[in-house]
């Protein structure tokens, strides 16, 4: 698997939850609704025998999406944190085909609220498990 492609077709996959903003990687401005890429903490290599399998237990996406103490914030992030619909981001994850890799679970979300600019957000934290051939 290459980090990069991983990151891309992630972030194309999200990008079809209509009125959110995507990037493949943490941006420099944050316009909410937005939703990007984080860095995996770390990459597994030969998971399996012969280059079998490469994965990431922890590819993280950043859904920012409003001032914590609004009650549309709470509205809103309860959809992308639904475990189905159109805005459900494990829905549409899951439910992606890719050729980065074979495998996407989203495993989880937690709540925390970011501040950029000197603004807070609310932001829902999704981390991911993949899996893929390693490269040769």
């Amino acid at each position: 698997m290459n980090l990069g492609d991983v990151m891309d077709q992630v972030a194309a996959r999200l990008g079809t939850i209509d009125g959110l903003r995507v990037s493949a990687y943490p941006p420099d401005r944050l316009a909410p609704p937005a939703a990007w890429i984080a860095y995996p903490s770390a990459y597994t290599f030969d998971a399996t025998y012969g280059r079998g399998m490469d994965r990431i237990t922890d590819l993280g996406v950043v859904v920012a999406v409003g001032k914590p103490n609004d009650r549309q914030t709470r509205d809103l992030v309860s959809q992308y944190a639904d475990g189905s619909g159109s805005a459900s981001v494990k829905h549409v994850l899951e439910s992606g085909v890719y050729n980065a890799f074979d495998r996407l679970v989203v495993t989880e979300v937690t709540f925390d609220v970011l501040t950029r600019g000197g603004d807070d957000y609310l932001a829902a934290l999704f981390t991911l498990d993949i899996a893929g051939k390693g490269s040769a």
